[in-house]
Order: C-alpha cells, then sequence, then structure tokens
C-alpha cells in the first residue's frame, strides 16, 4: 500500500499554479483502501491552461498504476495538439488497446484560451463541474461514457465564456460520496454541491480550496472513496 501511495502522489502536480489571469489549486485526500484519482494542469507551448481530472476503476496498487498508464498516456496526446473531445477520442483509442476488460477511468479535461477566458471541457463520465458566478452555481453539463471502455466511443465539447472572479469546481464522485456521509438523512446532492462551491468564497484558490478541504474532511476518519478536485478561478 505504501508503493501506491508514492505512486499517487508522484502523478500530483503541485498545490497551486498562479498566472495572470488564473489561479488553480488541486486537492487530494486519500480512502483508507486508496483509489485511483489523479489531476494535473500546466501551460501548452500556446499559452493555454490545460487541466485533467481521472478516477480510474481499480483501487490500491493496480488503481495507481492503472492512474499511472492513463496519466502517461495523456502526456503523449497533448503533444498532438488535440482539442479536449479529440484528446480523449484518442486516449480512449490507446486504453481499448493496452488494458484488459472491465478496467476503465473517468475522465475530465477542460481547455483554458488565457486571452479571452473561453473554457472548453470534454467529459468522460465525471461528475459535472460546476460554475460559481456570483452567488448563482450551475452544471456544466456534458454526459460522455468512461474511456477504455468502448473503441468508437465518441465525445462532445462544452464551451463556456468566463469573467473576474469566476470558478469552477472539477471533482470526482469521492466527493458527492464524503457529502452524502456528512448528512445520511439525504438532503438535495445538488444543493450540498451548491452550498459547498458558495462557502469557498471569491477568494484565491489555494485558499477556496483548502476552505472546500476542510468542510469535506471527517474528523479522525479517511473516507471511504478518494477525495479529489481541482479548483479554477479567473483572475
Amino acid at each position: 500500500m505504501q508503493l501506491a501511495r508514492q505512486v499517487q502522489q508522484g502523478l500530483l502536480p503541485p498545490a497551486e499554479l498562479t498566472l495572470p489571469e488564473v489561479e488553480v489549486a488541486g486537492r487530494y485526500l486519500p480512502s483508507w483502501s486508496l483509489g485511483g484519482d489523479f489531476y494535473d494542469y500546466f501551460r501548452l507551448d500556446d499559452g493555454a491552461l490545460a487541466l485533467y481530472l481521472g478516477d480510474v476503476q481499480g483501487k490500491g496498487l493496480a488503481g495507481a498504476l492503472d492512474a499511472l498508464l492513463v496519466s502517461g498516456l495523456l502526456r503523449g496526446v497533448h503533444k498532438a495538439g488535440a482539442r479536449p473531445a479529440e484528446l480523449l477520442a484518442l486516449l480512449n483509442q490507446r486504453l481499448c488497446l493496452r488494458r484488459g476488460p472491465g478496467r476503465f477511468s473517468c475522465l475530465g479535461y477542460a481547455l483554458l484560451e488565457r486571452s479571452t477566458r473561453r473554457l472548453t471541457f470534454a467529459n468522460a463520465g465525471l461528475p459535472f463541474p460546476l460554475l460559481a458566478r456570483g452567488g448563482d452555481v450551475r452544471r456544466l453539463e456534458l454526459t460522455g461514457s468512461p474511456v477504455g471502455l468502448f473503441e468508437d466511443a465518441a465525445f462532445d465539447e462544452t464551451r463556456v465564456e468566463l469573467a473576474p472572479g469566476d470558478r469552477v469546481l472539477f471533482y470526482s464522485d469521492g466527493v458527492t460520496d464524503a457529502l452524502r456521509a456528512r448528512d445520511p438523512g439525504g438532503r438535495d446532492r445538488d444543493e450540498q454541491l451548491r452550498e459547498l462551491v458558495r462557502s469557498a468564497g471569491d477568494v484565491p484558490a489555494a485558499q477556496g480550496a483548502d476552505a472546500l478541504l476542510r468542510r469535506l474532511r471527517r474528523r479522525g476518519r479517511a473516507p471511504r472513496d478518494d477525495i479529489s478536485f481541482v479548483l479554477l478561478r479567473i483572475r
């Protein structure tokens, strides 16, 4: 298990990235069984900001190694300069050639054109990201099958023009599991998620991410599933 943790920690970027137009911060809280969550954010050669967050199907060392495989393949397809939907299609084809049956990954990939603040997002089975603008929070609804599941899978994109102060939260299903554990009575999950994003406030991304993580932690107990999320904030 220690080896799996080392592999998974090696997949994570620095805790935050600050650029003139945007801030990004990621947080990861491993479960007791260690799932397969991973994420990254980085600048592309053309100056755009790319980010992804994924959740592989396996647990323990197998899950960590699957996450390593997906991350490695992603680095390869980045060089092709593909749009998010094209990138997921390329990744899906390569995973279907390399992986056994029943092994797949949920993944979201986003591209921010910093000069226009246009965000393009493609989804492969990840929970819908949340866009917070002022006091309003809405979902960026876009479905898609997990990568590595169907060879002929196709993926769509959604685009949104962001404005200064906008925040976008990308997250794994461990976040919704954590909310369910905190409130087993069954309050509306969508409203819980909206309240969670509002609680971060219009503060720097790193500060907001820390506030989110504090709300998701269960005192003295590891979560049942990995908790991972990336918070993007337009400056």
